[in-house]
């Protein structure tokens, strides 16, 4: 196939979209699809050189500025982002820029319509397939989760996603999401049907990865746990700081080190503020890391971590899915994750881990020394489904997915 991507937050290296969209394009290259990617015009140089890019969107949603912007107010900011988004990639298709498939990584309410135009804008013999990934959850659970409502502000993008019924060859516009959850939520938020496609993610090939350690010999260095991405309220940080001083003194552990990712302080729905924790980060069993500078720093620490901890919130992770995880996944890392969420699912059929009771310091910190007790049978089963997960989140299955959608 001859695929366009379209992710117009490929301007710089924040955030995980290079990553993400680079892992799709040299996966789905390998599998034999001729693939490009149309990007902001001022791209840095990095996102040019290491991607197939076409520089044509002026635009893009996904900087804080132009996001809280107020010279306009939502209903305005998403018509006048929809419009440019259309009146770029129409000149660009227009240009005889033939593809089989445009996939857009991040669409929202800001993208939804140009594509929904133009999709109606091309006659039939050059209409691409359309595949829009909705990544975000669009509704609120009760607090027993057995009910889920819709606020109104999602009342526009409802009414978007309900106009694509009335596209010709609707069968070829297709709407998909990354967990079982989120199609649950967006068919019941819309009525219209939703596929699945996996989130791709790959390890570097390095032998850091690949190779199978002896989980039963003496460790020559304690067992690094290791917590990163982008500390905010639903990553939990603050929980897994209130797990961490309830262990024993170091003495007491001296074969574990925590490793978290500090990107910033971030604040409670109370208005309190999370910090960094003086007393752990003066102890020697506790190590705070800064925002990663490349993706190779990430993947150096995901080879040097022994067990995954995710303190994650429920509201946010019970049907959205974890990229973090999916790579310790890969990796044959066990993992320490919240009950109840999208992650329970994905260990017991990707990987192996010990869950914990979301928000429950008392019992983070039981599910990590479960997990540390635990380890070498852990690690066996981990590495023993590494395969698997390889396989459900690759390039190669995301393609024929959705090359089976196409009529």
């Amino acid at each position: 196939m001859k695929v366009l991507i379209v992710e117009e937050a490929l301007k710089t290296l924040h955030g995980h979209w290079f990553q993400y969209i680079s892992d799709i394009v040299n996966g789905g290259r390998e599998a034999g699809h001729e693939i490009e990617v149309a990007v902001h015009k001022d791209a840095c140089p990095e996102i040019l050189q290491a991607l197939p890019c076409r520089p044509v969107l002026n635009a893009t949603v996904f900087e804080k500025n132009v996001v809280s912007a107020g010279k306009f107010d939502g209903f305005k900011r998403s018509f006048v982002h929809n419009r440019s988004l259309y009146r770029d990639l129409c000149a660009f298709l227009s240009a005889n820029n033939d593809y089989d498939v445009i996939i857009a990584t991040t669409p929202r309410l800001d993208h939804l319509l140009a594509y929904e135009f133009l999709h109606w804008r091309f006659p039939h013999q050059k209409r691409p397939h359309f595949v829009l990934i909705f990544v975000e959850s669009v509704g609120k659970y009760s607090s027993d989760y057995t009910r889920i409502s819709f606020g109104k502000k999602s009342l526009p993008l409802k009414l978007a996603l309900k106009l694509s019924r009335f596209l010709p060859e609707r069968e070829n516009f297709s709407l998909v999401t990354e967990s079982a959850g989120l199609v649950r939520q967006f068919e019941k938020f819309c009525g219209i049907e939703f596929g699945l496609v996996p989130h791709v993610t790959r390890l570097p090939v390095s032998d850091s990865y690949r190779k199978k350690s002896d989980p039963l010999a003496a460790p020559v260095s304690p067992k690094i746990l290791g917590t990163f991405g982008f500390t905010r309220y639903d990553k939990g940080v603050d929980v897994l700081q209130s797990a961490i001083k309830l262990f024993p003194p170091p003495a007491g552990q001296p074969g574990i080190r925590f490793v978290v990712q500090w990107t910033g302080d971030y604040q409670l729905p109370d208005g309190s503020w999370i910090r960094k924790d003086s007393t752990l980060e003066n102890s020697s069993w506790v190590q705070y890391i800064p925002a990663f500078s490349a993706s190779s720093e990430y993947y150096e620490w995901i080879a040097r971590t022994d067990i995954m901890v995710l303190p994650y919130r429920k509201d946010f992770y019970y049907d959205k899915l974890s990229r973090v995880a999916i790579d310790g996944a890969l990796a044959g890392i066990p993992i320490v994750y919240p009950s109840g969420t999208w992650l329970e699912s994905f260990v017991q059929q990707y990987a192996a881990g010990v869950a914990f009771q979301p928000e429950d310091p008392a019992s983070l910190a039981q599910a990590i020394q479960e997990a540390v007790i635990k380890f070498p049978e852990l690690k066996v089963k981990a590495d023993a489904r590494k395969q698997i997960a390889e396989d459900a989140f690759s390039a190669r299955t995301f393609f024929n997915i959705i090359g089976a959608m196409r009529k």
